[in-house]
């Protein structure tokens, strides 16, 4: 659970995959096949005098340059950056904050993530059917939503899980005064197979 685009992500992860692909795949065809880099001696050739060309019959003023040059530099410009921005959305949706409301004209009242995360990890691990518990908090639509991610010993039913997640949340409702969506994350043993529920307002 993050802000990055899900299908925007596979994309690049698919492109960059193929490229690398044809790469690997170029280089053992010119490694091997002596037509081949014979092929591409003469394409390589062929591609940058129509390259020296262009940028002769593109001058920019009186420099003695190519305006081609900017474009280029332009368009490397705008992939840095939306890369930057790829890179630097990534991890983000964890939420320091829970709950922020103005509940007077002075002031409001605000729970970090903190404290709702440390009270469900101490109710959860007091049952022997865990063997590990997580909680984290996401920013998703602007609204705080908690993901509670648990390990259960083998033979643990899916039906207990839920109930015993869904008291606690409860509890923490009970607490806060109000319902905060929440995503359920079961992994475990034979019985237990990975399974999500998702309680949303």
């Amino acid at each position: 659970m993050n802000n990055t685009n899900r299908a925007l992500n596979r994309s690049l992860v698919l492109v960059v995959g193929l490229l690398l692909l044809a790469a690997a795949a170029l280089s053992g065809l010119l490694a091997t096949q002596p037509a081949t880099a014979n092929v591409w001696g003469a394409v390589a050739d062929s591609v940058r005098t129509t390259v020296a060309g262009g940028l002769q019959v593109t001058p920019l003023a009186a420099t003695g340059h190519s305006w081609l040059w900017i474009v280029a530099l332009a368009g490397l410009s705008a992939i840095v950056g939306l890369l930057l921005s790829f890179i630097l959305r990534q991890g983000h949706g964890h939420s320091g904050r829970l709950l922020s409301e103005q509940t007077t004209d002075w002031g409001s009242t605000q729970v970090d993530s903190a404290v709702a995360e440390h009270m469900l990890q101490e109710s959860l691990g007091q049952y022997p059917e865990f063997l590990s518990t997580r909680v984290s908090t996401y920013r998703v639509a602007r609204e705080a939503v908690l993901k509670v991610s648990v390990t259960c010993r083998r033979g643990t039913s899916p039906t207990d899980v839920v109930r015993i997640v869904e008291q606690a949340l409860a509890a923490l409702d009970d607490l806060l005064g109000l319902r905060i969506p929440a995503l359920l994350q079961i992994s475990g043993g034979f019985r237990v197979r990975t399974s999500r529920t998702t309680r949303i307002q």
